[in-house]
């Protein structure tokens, strides 16, 4: 019996470790392609689309494209205001007005601040003339102590007259001011906030809430002048281009509005876990980036309004159905083909009917030859008819992988084997079981017949 449980053992720790080896093999070296390998992408995951042709979908949001702030002269009072948070406005149209009793107050003392500096300036000059005039005569030892106090005076009046010209410029703006004392829109547009004058609030129009509200006493949106700022994960901000045509739809309705990506941040990832960052699954976390669509019409449209954004569907585009990258395509003016994997996962040359090519976007319509589920390789000098392929990436002879990092990887659990009280003696024994007879393996003998002699 003791026998048998070796052999049974032995066989479970092989197992295990065939097992083990199998699982690291598959694990670390089967992914990677083999010479004459190339790797392969879906045309769906190209394209950014869905297997089925469905475009990915960006959560975006209205904003301002160029946004006016105006505050009033820190000097002066505002008597009244006659705008605001939500109010359009016409370029010239009044928004506030001063009070001109402090406004007078204000002119009367900078005057007087004016003809202070130049009495003083007038009687730091005559200072440095009597100093001048005193050291030309005065003894050697004494000459030192003079000229301190007109490089000391000098740089007085240096300083009045740096604060004179400011006071002067300052009775001129308030000399204008004082001719019209109500400030008026440079632009025609929207009133998007109001700072309270007692200091308790600003009104804000579109409530962002997220911090983004200006601390101007007023900001108008120029005119019409909206865009869609959207967030874009760094797994697909490479299926987004500069120029690239969108489609803007509604959350609410079927609206829909067209433009085109005139910008892509990708200097800063946004930071908020809760706000730009998913979790994937495997506990790491994706980084998020801003891209901005310019809009052909914003007529409809509300500032703050949230909608979806879905890339590659202008106008001039929608109803092409398959819009590849146009470096994928070989022989373009001629006989255009991609390189696709086959049925046997080899590549072959897909002759593909093209439709409209899209300079702007980079991009040409694919009639026939090719669907979203089909894999295709860049076509770089490397890749041949007949080569394996591959979908999974890989990490390549010269990256110098340390096998010592098998050390740490993870196992997978095996079933725990039951204790055994055996001899350590006894383990040589169990790589090598001969052929034996019933008694040599510890089977239980046969019992002998009734009667038999013992």
């Amino acid at each position: 019996m003791k026998t048998f449980l070796k052999i049974v053992l032995t066989l479970a720790i092989l197992g295990a470790l065939g097992y083990g080896g199998w699982w690291a093999y598959n694990r670390y070296f089967a992914e990677a392609p083999k010479e004459g390998t190339v790797y392969v992408q879906s045309v769906s995951a190209i394209t950014g689309v869905g297997p089925a042709g469905h475009n990915s979908r960006y959560g975006g949001v209205v904003e301002a494209k160029n946004v006016i702030e105006i505050d009033p002269d820190k000097d002066l009072t505002v008597k009244e205001c006659f705008v605001s948070a939500g109010d359009k406005v016409e370029k010239g149209a009044p928004l506030f007005a001063y009070d001109v009793a402090s406004m007078e107050i204000a002119y009367e003392q900078l005057q007087l601040d004016v003809q202070g500096l130049e009495n003083s300036i007038q009687t730091g000059r005559e200072k440095v003339a009597s100093l001048k005039t005193k050291l030309a005569r005065a003894a050697e030892f004494k000459k030192y102590e003079i000229q301190v106090q007109i490089q000391t005076e000098e740089l007085e009046i240096r300083k009045k007259e740096y604060d004179l010209n400011g006071k002067r410029k300052q009775v001129e703006d308030m000399a204008k001011a004082l001719e019209n004392t109500v400030v008026y829109s440079p632009v025609t547009g929207k009133v998007r906030s109001v700072k309270s004058s007692d200091g308790a609030g600003t009104q804000d129009y579109y409530g962002y809430g997220d911090g983004s509200q200006s601390n101007a006493y007023i900001t108008i949106v120029a005119g019409n002048d909206y865009c869609v700022k959207g967030t874009v994960s760094e797994q697909t901000i490479h299926t987004l281009q500069e120029g690239m045509a969108v489609r803007i739809t509604s959350r609410v309705d079927d609206s829909r509005w067209q433009g085109r990506i005139y910008k892509i941040n990708t200097e800063e990832a946004k930071q908020s876990s809760s706000r730009y960052y998913y979790y994937d699954g495997g506990g790491e976390q994706a980084s998020k980036y801003e891209f901005f669509v310019e809009l052909d019409s914003s007529e409809g449209l509300l500032m703050g309004q949230h909608v979806y954004i879905e890339p590659g569907l202008g106008d001039e585009e929608e109803g092409d159905g398959l819009l590849l990258p146009l470096y994928y395509v070989v022989d373009l003016e001629g006989a255009p083909f991609v390189y696709a994997a086959d049925g046997e996962n080899r590549i072959e040359k897909r002759p593909v009917t093209l439709g409209e090519v899209h300079e702007d976007s980079g991009t040409v319509a694919i009639l026939e030859g090719l669907s979203f589920l089909d894999r295709i390789a860049f076509p770089d000098d490397t890749v041949q008819v007949g080569m394996a392929v591959s979908e999974t990436a890989y990490v390549p002879d010269d990256m110098g992988m340390d096998m010592s990092d098998f050390g740490a990887m993870d196992m997978p659990d095996m079933p725990d084997m039951p204790d055994m009280d055996m001899p350590e003696a006894d383990m040589p024994d169990m790589m090598d079981v001969p052929e034996t007879d019933d008694a040599e393996t510890g089977l239980p003998e046969e019992a002998p017949a009734e009667g038999a002699a013992g």
